[in-house]
């Protein structure tokens, strides 16, 4: 007799597929809005999973387009620009989800 599993959606799309630049981009902007207090890069990469290398040029992208902000030189923090965009990301992915 066979066993059926009920796997997470996160386990399954880890299974099959790497994350493109918009996963990448709402792990990000997840992970600094968890803190009202912001994440520094090190807690940024722990928190979405990422390499020195990829968190470096994600932050950079998010910066430059005023959706985090670096305060105190450390710290990154979410724009309202920011939060907007992740909830905007997120509806459109439940959206497909609900089409599948």
């Amino acid at each position: 007799m066979f066993m059926v599993y009920r796997l997470s959606y996160n386990v399954l799309r880890s299974l099959f597929k790497k994350r493109d630049g918009p996963e990448i981009i709402a792990d990000i902007l997840k992970a600094v809005g968890e803190s009202s207090r912001g994440k520094r890069k090190t807690n940024i990469m722990q928190s979405a999973n990422l390499s020195y290398d990829q968190v470096n040029k994600y932050l950079d992208l998010l910066l430059r387009n005023g959706y985090v902000i670096l305060d105190d030189g450390c710290v990154y923090k979410p724009t309202g620009r920011g939060l907007r965009f992740l909830e905007n990301l997120q509806a459109e992915y439940l959206k497909m989800r609900s089409k599948l």
